[in-house]
């Protein structure tokens, strides 16, 4: 089902909320008394770059293109947040046979700019209105869109995209309804649901559990709240971001290198003192906690246990790279070849739905020792791949809790490859990931491939997610070794 904002105001009313003429007026007129010192700033901002005295009288026979490109601006906000008025003057002369040009956009659309405030100009930019009202957002916007590459559908799937609540896949709709059955029908849910949305969709992460917390909604246990992370999760990664000009995070992760490196960086890093706090959460100083993990070299593989893992595991995606042709290897090297993450993810991604291949590559490749064969018979038995929970750091190893519903959770201790999965991450506890797990000799690790959720979790949440721990911990104790 779509969720529009009609929609919002019916359910409010089912649910016994009266509704003021304001709640259904999509463009709230802010009194000048209400304005705070920001909001009076962008005002400012938004009067110099679309000044009302450059309106002026539609260019002869020009008229007929003002609701198109107005219909394109929505779109184009709606999708991107801010775009460049060349690409978006590119976007529009690709799709259409009358031509535009910049200028010409200024001109046609100031008019809409002034009467509706939906999207304005700025810079050299087209950009949404909840940009106009606070300025940051384009600051932030510019940074994370740089040199991304720009999803740009066909004519008629772009213009889907005039309407600001359009669910392409319909996952949000999933979500309230979940909500609903969880925590009830109350205007307290249905706004919570909307401010989650809106920070998924626009910007890099949310508190869900403290979100949860400022409307006073609670999930019960570890179960329910498994079932509604789930389609949280489902949703955002299958969003269409503005900080990714359009794509969603799932697409991103095929595209990008940075997205699935073989030893990879979570989020940008910055130098920790060692007096400092860990930034791993722990409260200890992180000279006494995650840097003392990465100088033991205790919670990763050794050189020559590394060095085994990597050869055994290149030789693998060569194998199923020739096999299904999946990347184009002429006129490439093997260095190359082995150091484009991005290319090696696609080939990673088609090995692990059909890991039978491994049994193929032990029959016809010759050469293999017997540690080699040995590891590939144990990773095609064994593996696990998903979704787990990475909840804590040991000296020897990184905990990571598999939380199956209707099952018991399981905790798997895993050791990172060239260098200690704390020192990967460099996040607060719990980073929800999901990757495959192999067994390695006696120890457990992963596949080289980590790709991240990033959500932070309030008190709540942590605590349900504290409970299962010490269950699993009771019931199983650490799994070291499959």
């Amino acid at each position: 089902m779509q969720i529009v904002k009609i929609y919002y105001c019916i359910l409010l009313q089912i649910i016994g909320y009266k509704l003021t003429e304001k709640d259904w007026d999509v463009n709230i007129i802010i009194k000048e008394e209400d304005l705070t010192i920001k909001k009076i700033e962008a005002k400012k901002i938004f009067n110099k770059y679309n000044p009302i005295e450059d309106i002026v009288r539609c260019p002869n026979g020009r008229a007929k293109m003002r609701k198109p490109l107005d219909l394109y601006a929505k779109a184009a906000v709606n999708l991107y947040g801010i775009i460049l008025l060349e690409e978006f003057v590119d976007i529009f002369n690709t799709q259409n046979e009358e031509q535009t040009t910049v200028d010409e956009v200024y001109t046609i659309l100031l008019p809409n700019v002034i009467k509706s405030g939906w999207y304005g100009f700025y810079k050299n930019y087209l950009v949404h209105y909840i940009v106009l009202h606070d300025f940051d957002w384009f600051n932030y916007l510019e940074k994370a869109q740089f040199n991304k590459p720009r999803f740009v559908p066909l004519k008629e799937k772009f213009l889907e995209y005039e309407s600001e609540e359009y669910d392409e896949y319909e996952y949000w709709g999933n979500v309230i309804s979940s909500m609903l059955e969880i925590f009830g029908s109350s205007k307290n849910t249905v706004d919570a649901f909307y401010e989650i949305k809106n920070y998924l969709v626009r910007t890099n992460g949310i508190k869900i559990g403290e979100l949860l917390q400022k409307y006073n909604l609670i999930l019960k246990d570890q179960e329910e709240a498994q079932r509604f992370f789930d389609l949280l999760m489902l949703a955002a990664n299958n969003s269409r971001k503005w900080e990714n000009k359009g794509y969603t995070p799932d697409e991103m992760i095929k595209l990008s290198a940075n997205k699935q490196p073989k030893e990879p960086v979570m989020n940008e890093r910055k130098k920790i003192g060692p007096n400092e706090r860990c930034p791993c959460g722990s409260g200890k100083k992180y000279k006494k906690c995650c840097s003392f993990l990465k100088l033991s070299g205790m919670a990763n593989l050794s050189y020559n246990e590394c060095e085994l893992f990597y050869n055994t595991w290149y030789k693998l995606l060569l194998f199923v790279n020739q096999k299904y042709s999946i990347v184009k290897t002429e006129n490439k090297t093997m260095e190359s070849f082995f150091n484009d993450d991005a290319q090696l993810y696609k080939i990673r991604e088609k090995l692990w739905t059909k890991p039978q291949i491994i049994k193929e590559f032990l029959c016809d490749t010759k050469g293999l020792n017997d540690e080699e064969i040995r590891l590939l018979q144990l990773w095609e038995k064994y593996h696990i791949k998903g979704k787990f929970l990475l909840v804590k750091y040991e000296p020897e190893f990184a905990v990571l809790m598999k939380m199956q519903e209707g099952e018991n959770s399981l905790l798997y201790a895993v050791k990172g490859l060239k260098t200690s999965i704390a020192e990967i991450m460099h996040r607060q506890l719990p980073v929800m990931l999901e990757t495959v797990l192999l067994p390695f000799k006696d120890k457990i690790i992963y596949d080289s491939f980590f790709s991240s959720h990033n959500v932070n979790f309030g008190n709540g949440i942590q605590k349900i997610f504290e409970d299962e721990y010490t269950k699993a911990k009771a019931l199983y104790g650490i799994i070291t070794k499959f």
